[in-house]
């Protein structure tokens, strides 16, 4: 999808500012080419980008060239334990194949404290987007989090939703 069209309908920069804060340790697992890495980099003192996709790694570099680049899987990383403070999933955990052994990633490179934001397409027939079988809905996404607390929901675009979980130990 071109990125010029994404950004007509889902825009980070006019919802980003209201989630993150500026000088946090941001993850986002499967990153793939860089969408979200661009603006992550405006709010994180250090900025991991990780996809299992290396070649999309190579064109995330051009927008976050600060950022670390992982090409690893997202159920496990070189992330050092209890280090981030925000991890997003944008557009992309519905696509990763072991989601549990994710999640449990997701705890150890997390802080106490720390957020879990996911950004994914509405489980219904949209213009853009993948097919519907491959969507997840908001309840699939609380019962994958449900070791967390969910704070926040937020409307990224018309075809998507947002949540924000909280990693309660």
């Amino acid at each position: 999808m071109n990125e010029d069209f994404r950004k007509n309908f889902e825009n980070p920069e006019t919802f980003l500012r209201n989630i993150l804060t500026k000088g946090e340790v941001i993850a986002e697992l499967g990153c793939g080419t860089g969408f979200y890495c661009q603006f992550l980099k405006e709010f994180a003192a250090k900025l991991y980008c990780v996809d299992a996709f290396c070649p999309a790694l190579e064109e995330a570099k051009k927008k976050a060239p600060s950022a670390i680049f992982l090409c690893e899987d997202a159920s496990k990383t070189s992330i050092p334990s209890e280090s981030v403070d925000v991890v997003l999933f944008a557009n992309s955990f519905h696509d990763m194949k072991n989601k549990d052994l994710v999640v449990k990633e997701v705890k150890r490179i997390l802080k106490k404290g720390g957020r879990v934001i996911i950004i994914d397409w509405d489980k219904r027939n949209t213009r853009i987007g993948p097919p519907s079988w491959i969507r997840m809905s908001e309840e699939e996404y609380i019962e994958y989090f449900k070791d967390f607390k969910l704070i926040d929901k937020f409307k990224p675009s018309e075809y998507q939703y947002g949540l924000v979980f909280i990693k309660n130990d």
